[in-house]
């Protein structure tokens, strides 16, 4: 099966809020919340998005002190090898050089994924960058994010971009399917799919794996809902 990214309804909203934070004079600059439960496809979307537009793509570690967090957003804004030794120093420098750029005419974006296993205090140092270069934030998390920022009224009346990664749709799966695996899987096949998948991306490339590899034995480029009923007894697909 390829490594595709297929244009589903969650990346064009996605894609959408983007465009609007990154947009300084027509759009609404601020902070995207982009949140979901695990599996939707938020990182590989924001992932996505980096690699197409450029920008700053971290992710959050468990327990991150302000000190490691700085640095490696220094780090990554800046491309040095080295960075400053105290998190206020890190921070001065992310501020300066991001500032830099922004007086050159250049769009930064920065894409901050799991950020609900952030200490609060650190989307604080986000918002700081944020107030004190314009440069758009993109945080990335799950449900608990959005309980997380609402609770701070500082943060969330900046937050002018909010993308909930709902289910995928069938349509959404059949096209994933034929781009993927270049299966053609019936209307009956992709309800099917989705209703075991609870509409989870991951789940879904799974199954449509899966259902590839029975394809081929078969040598057929068509999954009915006989082969989805197949593969759905070979092992539990509840999500953890």
């Amino acid at each position: 099966m390829k490594s595709v990214f297929v244009e589903t309804g969650n990346v064009t909203a996605f894609r959408r809020a983007v465009l609007t934070v990154e947009d300084t004079q027509r759009g609404q600059p601020g902070i995207v919340v982009a949140w979901g439960q695990a599996g939707r496809g938020k990182t590989f979307t924001a992932r996505n998005s980096h690699s197409e537009r450029g920008g700053v793509f971290i992710s959050a570690w468990e327990g991150m002190t302000q000190a490691a967090f700085l640095g490696r957003l220094c780090k990554e804004t800046t491309g040095d090898k080295t960075t400053p030794r105290s998190a206020h120093a890190c921070k001065v420098r992310i501020i300066e050089t991001l500032g830099k750029r922004r007086d050159q005419g250049q769009t930064v974006t920065i894409y901050m994924d799991e950020a609900d296993r952030l200490h609060f205090g650190r989307i604080e140092d986000l918002r700081d960058i944020h107030e004190s270069t314009g440069a758009a934030v993109i945080l990335i998390g799950e449900e608990e994010l959005i309980g997380l920022l609402s609770e701070r009224r500082r943060i969330w009346s900046r937050v002018t971009q909010e993308v909930a990664f709902g289910p995928v749709d069938e349509a959404d799966i059949a096209a994933f399917a034929f781009e993927a695996a270049s299966l053609d899987l019936t209307p009956e096949a992709c309800a099917m799919v989705r209703a075991t998948s609870d509409g989870d991306m991951r789940l879904v490339r799974n199954m449509v794996q899966l259902l590839e590899q029975a394809a081929k034995a078969r040598e057929t480029d068509k999954a009915d809902a006989a082969m989805v009923a197949a593969i759905q007894k070979q092992k539990s697909w509840r999500r953890a």
